[in-house]
């Protein structure tokens, strides 16, 4: 039987400016559904695997649409909380597709531990991570901790990715900032890293050092994606298993479909607690296709691609 994964944290608004300028001067801004550890969920269920969400959207017309975008992806809603004001997120896209962020943060920092119904997760299962607001302050940084901590002392497979934002992270919270995330390292199975998060969170400018101290903090594989370059997989041996070449048009949530698209293969082994080197290259070069073709379009829950569209392009490599 297949294992279910569980992604905890915020499920937002994006809005997208769509005229490929800053957020000063756009104009016209197009609302998505958003939210790193709900794209996660979203790439595990459109490539035909079973995700619920948890975590808190406000009680508004947005989360409502929220709400409804997770029940269109057959997302099990059963541990959401719907209260307060839904958290919003302007987002820029420049000429080459990349991002700029402001948050107007709602009630998703208040989703509490007492929500989740751990009768539902069993030690075959996945807990994912993805704390874009979660080490703000808030409950939630709470419910992690309890959550994780449980999740360890039930040897249920721990997914992180840390998911630094400049425009959340500021020099007054940096210190905590880091301090949570590498005390979340030491529970995780894996971890997904950019190069950028990798130097920011290890104080190391060499990549190999860098890698060293995140496995010394816990971490049994660690993935640093690379773009265009493809992903550095650091487990029992390191190498870059490379991408595929496309036109990028938005890079929002290619790191959440890679995520979730690695989670997605984990979760339908036998065993996910002893995986050797060459399936891991496998579910690294599966989920380097995702994300690549995630930035195919705008947006990041309509961009990332099904099952479907990824046989019909003969891109399933496992």
């Amino acid at each position: 039987m297949k294992s279910k994964v569980f992604c905890i944290g915020e499920l937002l608004i994006d809005f997208i400016c769509k005229n490929n300028i800053d957020l000063i001067n756009g104009i016209n801004y197009e609302k998505k559904a958003g939210g790193a550890p709900a794209n996660v969920a979203v790439t595990i269920s459109k490539l035909g695997n079973k995700a619920y969400f948890l975590g808190q959207i406000g009680n508004d017309s947005f989360g409502k649409f929220l709400l409804n975008t997770l029940e269109e992806y057959d997302i099990n809603t059963d541990m959401v909380e719907v209260d307060g004001n839904t958290t919003l997120a302007f987002v820029s896209i420049d000429s080459n597709g990349e991002r700029d962020f402001e948050f107007k943060r709602g009630s998703d920092g208040d989703y509490n531990f007492s929500k989740i119904d751990l009768s539902k997760i069993s030690n075959k299962d996945i807990i994912h991570f993805g704390s874009a607001t979660a080490f703000l302050e808030g409950r939630l940084k709470e419910t992690y901790f309890k959550l994780a901590e449980y999740a360890s002392q039930n040897s249920v497979f721990i997914s992180f990715d840390p998911n630094y934002r400049d425009a959340l992270i500021t020099d007054s919270n940096i210190n905590e900032y880091l301090s949570c995330v590498h005390k979340l390292i030491g529970y995780s199975n894996f971890v997904k890293l950019s190069e950028e998060e990798l130097k920011l969170i290890t104080s190391e400018q060499d990549m190999n050092k860098g890698l060293d101290k995140i496995h010394s903090l816990g971490a049994k594989v660690v993935a640093v994606t690379l773009g265009d370059n493809g992903t550095l997989l650091s487990y029992r041996k390191r190498n870059i298993i490379p991408s595929i070449k496309i036109n990028q048009i938005d890079s929002t949530g290619a790191g959440d479909a890679f995520v979730g698209a690695v989670l997605s293969k984990v979760c339908e082994l036998d065993d996910n607690k002893n995986i050797d080197n060459e399936v891991w290259e496998k579910i690294i070069r599966f989920a380097n296709i995702v994300g690549a073709k995630t930035c195919e379009n705008y947006g990041a829950i309509s961009s990332i691609p099904t099952l479907k569209e990824l046989e019909s392009t003969c891109l399933i490599e496992i």
